[in-house]
């Protein structure tokens, strides 16, 4: 899912990049709004996993 998610994200700023008519504020906020919920969503989900690994490695020192 996250690799399809940086694919469209890829495409899209490729496709911003090459428009000749140049971006308004407007689209510069709601992009920076998008990649700022992504990215929030990408970090929460690493780190929720990386929880769980050091909460079963403690589980293991444990027993």
């Amino acid at each position: 899912m996250l690799r399809t998610l940086a694919t469209f994200v890829r495409r899209a700023w490729r496709a911003l990049r090459a428009d000749q008519r140049g971006l308004t504020t407007l689209e510069y906020v709601i992009a920076a709004g998008i990649i700022l919920v992504v990215l929030s969503a990408a970090i929460l989900a690493w780190n929720n996993g990386l929880a769980q690994r050091i909460g079963d490695l403690v589980g293991q020192l444990l027993a």
